[in-house]
């Protein structure tokens, strides 16, 4: 695969990336190919920042990888059966986990935060399998999502005020959508807004939510792999978590027996639970939860604030991930719930834009902190500023963003 005989779209790290003609898909060409001990020719991919997942699928085909900026792409890059089956023990011995032919699965977590997922045959009758999604040095902030147009400015800061609830209403939000949909970057931004005072507990199958928040503990769910292990799932983990005094609560994943948990702690007063689920649109949300295996009884849904529905969509040609339905709940018609649409995604206009209904939450949060709706707005208004003003100043490290958010509240308490 020669770039000179396509376009060139694109650098990344020790590549380039290409269009090749009669190719579907643009070209990720590793310009200096490095084999090491443990990741074989995998090395260069896994340092590439803008990479967001290296997937190796049948043995001599070129491993596929997921860029930032021009989506899937093929690489020049192969590996035989047996170098990849080496990377797959060599990954699996270093987490202190088994694989053969008596655990053909494997799933796991590298040092750097990165998500593993391999498979062996016969499972995979084509021959073994690995999946490694990126854990990124410098996590996404809201400030990025902004400037992809997954989120605007104004839901930014109105986002902002439902976290943090003006310090006595915070509200809990599922985040909803698709796989590959960006649920978990939109849930780690909305944690940036949740005040360092207050303890966080996390909850996760392979921990991917980062934060640089002063009282955070991360929990993970533990499936017997070796010897010595002991089952504990995120049901668990989170009943364990409401003997811990948390301020907050982070699901990364609602799928089980853990939803009815999550709302009767909603329920008892632990307010600013967040968490995501797999839907694609917030009423079939609504559904998930109530029906089987989650099971949450429908008038415990009244706990449950907002949802955030994400997706990827096609704009311009290309597959891109945006935020296409914002809404509250509004009540419960019968077992039906009610949702309020404040923000929804106009095809026709390429954007996200507010739908005009009045929102419930500005006016439960304004009573909890004892204001008035205009009050909140003015506030809203205030927040806003901040984030147009990190845009303008190209301010989008995590570190920097949390300082931010985070001396605003300490000049509120002052």
């Amino acid at each position: 695969m020669n770039p000179a005989q396509g376009k060139v779209i694109g650098k990344s790290a020790n590549a380039q990336i290409s269009l090749q003609p009669g190719q579907d898909l643009p070209v990720y060409r590793v310009l200096k190919l490095v084999r090491s001990s443990s990741y074989g020719a995998l090395k260069p991919l896994l340092e590439d920042d803008d990479l967001e997942e290296v997937m190796y699928n049948v043995p001599g085909k070129p491993v596929m990888v997921y860029h930032r900026k021009h989506g899937m792409c093929i690489t020049n890059v192969t590996l035989k059966e047996e170098e990849a089956l080496q990377i797959i023990k060599k990954i699996a011995a270093y987490v202190g986990r088994k694989v053969g032919l008596d655990n053909l699965l494997f799933d796991g977590r590298l040092p750097d935060g990165s998500r593993v997922n391999a498979t062996l045959p016969p499972a995979s009758p084509g021959g073994p399998t690995l999946t490694i999604r990126k854990q990124t040095h410098d996590p996404l902030t809201f400030v990025d999502l902004i400037r992809f147009g997954t989120l605007t400015p104004r839901l930014a800061a109105l986002l902002w005020m439902f976290v943090d609830g003006m310090g006595t209403a915070p509200c809990n939000i599922l985040v909803s959508g698709g796989t590959g949909s960006g649920k978990t970057t939109t849930l780690n931004i909305l944690g940036l807004f949740i005040p360092s005072r207050e303890r966080l507990i996390t909850i996760e199958d392979v921990t991917e939510i980062h934060l640089l928040h002063e009282h955070h503990v991360q929990l993970e769910t533990v499936n017997p792999g070796k010897a010595g292990d002991s089952e504990l799932d995120m049901d668990a983990l989170l009943k364990n978590t409401l003997r811990m005094r948390p301020d907050r609560l982070i699901v990364g994943e609602v799928r089980g027996a853990e939803a009815r948990s999550l709302f009767t702690a909603m329920n008892t007063g632990h307010d600013g639970c967040m968490g995501t689920v797999h839907a694609n649109t917030a009423q079939e949300s609504v559904q998930r939860l109530i029906n089987p295996p989650m099971s949450v009884p429908a008038i415990m849904l009244n706990a449950l604030h907002l949802i955030i529905m994400q997706g990827r969509i096609n704009v311009g040609g290309k597959q891109v991930r945006r935020i296409t339905e914002v809404s509250e709940m509004a009540g419960l018609e019968g077992d039906k719930p009610r949702l309020n649409t404040i923000f929804r995604w106009d095809q026709n206009k390429g954007a996200l834009v507010e739908t005009g209904v009045p929102s419930k939450l500005r006016e439960r949060i304004a009573s909890g902190a004892g204001v008035s709706p205009a009050k909140f707005d003015e506030m809203a208004r205030n927040r806003q500023k901040i984030i147009e003003t990190l845009i303008e100043r190209n301010i989008s490290d995590i570190s920097q963003v949390t300082r931010v958010v985070q001396n605003y509240y300490h000049k509120l308490a002052g």
